[in-house]
């Protein structure tokens, strides 16, 4: 196969992005607050006397005010020196806060904004109100066609009402042929990846993705040329070890199964993980040293190893709401991937699910910064909901569940390059915030318990949210 022209992208995204000039997933929808789609709330808010998390910290501040003001937090102080009746809060819309417990709007590190659902017959701004109705107000793209990525962005930027922020990726880098077509690009040699390099900078791109085909020569060079534009380089990697890759100085390694594929007894075998073995413990070792980060992205093996099977995986209540088009997707990859992934004993891959499990909580144990990403909409990884269920998998694992809040928020915001905007409820942050009804400290999966969704200011009712997304 040739090297594939940048045209058939172009057309490509013509295609992918165009319900968005239709205007579907709700255009003209007004927001809570009553301002028009897309513009800052003119009117102050304030959170009154709530429990707020420190990221910082990873505790909560009790009996604590937050006050927004043209769609970012002017300040965060005791209820008792800024309330309703305080000078800085007057003519504040009000929230009581009382019961209510304040966590950053929640960020995905990981998801797909065009692949998928393009076999899925869908466009990526249609599952946008799934991501902000769960709280999820940022998704990090990690590999998709650049201008379907910038249509759906700029849908998101006019409907906040219903939309995260969305942050675009490159194509993915791989070897001739991509093993992604819709969404690959392949670089031949380390001179090609400047002219591409440069490509993804003029589209406005944040992170570069490096695929399983690119080998070292041509991956060091893009993680050279990435941060010399100052971008993130993850990797999703096979041809390129991930030993060699972090040395190199990649920034974040993507999918616990791009550390665990190269502690393999058996090469041909992916279940036959050795995480006792010398080998393990150095790799570990080196992710650790370089201060790379791992997106373990638990969710995707979860469905992956046992959804043929298991009906408390194919049949998880988080998939009920989701659009017929993309289940319909699901279940026909069902019966690819039972040939494949689920090729060996449910026994076996039930094994293979532990040893992922453990492996994260060995690189965490190491200090490696986990992040807490999905692979949505791949199948059983439904959009928004799957990043609640992530993140109860990172506690099994043994996160405490502050850092995994924290990794939630500002360590996902950190891999963005984001932090000054968002990732914590400080002072000068934009104000996507989540309040949910119970602590999510005591227990991870309070962080369902959803209240409001704060999106740049606007004080949002989830279930509106989610009532803009498609069911068909």
């Amino acid at each position: 196969m040739a090297s594939i022209d940048r045209r058939d992208f172009v057309r490509g995204a013509a295609l992918t992005g165009a319900g968005l000039a239709l205007g579907c997933g709700g255009q003209d929808r007004a927001s809570a607050t009553g301002e028009a789609a897309g513009e800052v709330p003119d009117r102050a808010l304030l959170i009154d006397r709530a429990s707020v998390f420190d990221v910082r910290a990873g505790a909560m501040r009790p009996d604590t005010s937050v006050l927004v003001r043209a769609g970012r937090i002017e300040a965060v102080a005791p209820a008792a020196e800024l309330n309703a009746n305080s000078d800085a809060a007057a003519g504040a819309a009000r929230i009581d806060g009382a019961g209510l417990f304040v966590l950053p709007g929640l960020i995905d590190a990981h998801v797909h904004v065009t692949h998928i659902l393009y076999q899925s017959h869908m466009t990526g701004d249609e599952v946008l109100p799934f991501y902000l109705g769960h709280g999820v107000t940022s998704i990090r793209s990690t590999g998709d066609n650049v201008p379907a990525q910038r249509l759906i962005e700029r849908y998101a930027e006019d409907h906040p009402e219903i939309s995260p922020n969305v942050f675009r990726c490159s194509f993915l880098i791989d070897g001739n042929p991509p093993w992604h077509p819709d969404v690959g690009w392949y670089l031949a040699t380390p001179a090609d990846v400047d002219p591409f390099v440069a490509d993804m900078v003029a589209w406005g791109v944040k992170t570069l993705k490096i695929y399983v085909g690119t080998g070292r020569e041509v991956g060091r060079r893009v993680i050279e040329a990435g941060h010399e534009h100052g971008l993130v380089v993850s990797g999703h990697l096979l041809d390129y070890h991930t030993a060699d890759a972090v040395r190199d100085g990649l920034d974040c390694v993507e999918h616990i199964y791009t550390v665990s594929n190269f502690l393999l007894d058996d090469p041909d075998d992916r279940h036959s993980i050795n995480l006792d073995s010398d080998e393990a413990r150095r790799l570990i070792d080196v992710i650790a040293e370089h201060g790379a980060r791992v997106d373990p992205t638990l969710m995707v093996f979860w469905g992956t190893l046992l959804f043929m099977d298991l009906p408390e995986v194919y049949g998880h209540p988080d998939h009920d709401a989701m659009p017929a088009r993309l289940k319909a997707f699901w279940d026909k990859d069902r019966q690819r991937r039972s040939l494949d992934w689920g090729a060996a004993p449910v026994s076996v891959r039930e094994g293979t699910w532990e040893k992922y499990l453990r492996l994260t909580g060995m690189l965490r144990e190491a200090g490696v910064q986990l992040l807490v990403g999905t692979d949505a909409p791949e199948p059983q990884v439904a959009p928004g909901a799957s990043l609640h269920h992530e993140m109860e998998f990172l506690v099994e694992a043994g996160m405490p569940p502050r850092e995994v809040l924290s990794a939630a928020t500002l360590e996902n915001a950190r891999i963005l390059k984001e932090e000054e905007n968002r990732g914590a409820v400080e002072p000068g942050l934009e104000a996507d915030l989540v309040l949910v009804d119970a602590d999510p400290l005591e227990d991870i999966r309070n962080t369902r318990r959803i209240r409001t969704v704060v999106r740049a200011g606007r004080a949002l009712d989830p279930a509106e949210i989610l009532a803009a997304a498609p069911t068909e």
